[in-house]
């Protein structure tokens, strides 16, 4: 929610008894992204997005045994799917690696992420493809548009979720922030942040009405 504040330079909340820290810093001084990090410089941001469209309902999810709509028979369903309208933009959950593009009779037009060496998701029916194989996307870059390719029975998008190397359910994970800050970034980092957390700490306890 905007609260008319152009520029934030630190901030802090309490929550059940713990303060939590949060400064905007750039990594690369030339870079327009600003992500935020606690006084230890861990990353504050989740890892992953919870779901891969803005506007969606979820019309299945992923379960050990479903009655599938075209095959008519019970199987494994190890997706979730997110029914939107045609061509609506599909996001990919966490930055990454494109590892796979391509189409076969059953997942439709698709795009597989490798995010680290735990965890990938891929993203089957699309509509339209918008990346290439090796490409590097951020989170919440669009790699495609919603569709209902391969065996669907309307517009949507299987999200696939995997965790060394198996398949789960990512509404059930705890999924991690991002990556902590390289120690070679740290040293400067904490040098930096020291007179604004100072700042924070000399006003943590004013009572406000």
């Amino acid at each position: 929610i905007y609260a008319g504040v152009d520029r934030l330079e630190s901030s802090f909340f309490e929550h059940k008894g713990k303060k939590i820290y949060a400064f905007p810093y750039k990594i690369d001084s030339l870079s327009k992204k600003v992500d935020y990090y606690d006084e230890e410089g861990k990353g504050l941001k989740t890892m992953f997005l919870k779901a891969p469209l803005d506007f969606f309902r979820i019309s299945s999810r992923f379960s050990p045994k479903r009655f599938h709509p075209v095959q008519m028979t019970w199987k494994a369903h190890k997706g979730t799917d997110y029914a939107a309208p045609h061509g609506t933009p599909i996001k990919t959950t966490a930055s990454g690696i494109v590892e796979r593009t391509g189409y076969t009779a059953g997942n439709g037009n698709f795009v597989k992420v490798k995010h680290n060496g735990t965890y990938s998701t891929q993203y089957l029916h699309m509509s339209k493809i918008l990346v290439r194989q090796g490409q590097h996307v951020a989170q919440g870059e669009v790699i495609g548009k919603v569709g209902s390719t391969g065996l669907a029975t309307g517009p949507h998008v299987c999200y696939r979720f995997w965790k060394n190397g198996v398949q789960v359910d990512p509404l059930s994970q705890k999924l991690p922030n991002t990556e902590p800050m390289n120690a070679k970034h740290k040293a400067k980092y904490l040098e930096y942040i020291a007179p604004l957390k100072k700042e924070l700490d000399s006003i943590a306890t004013l009572k406000f009405k």
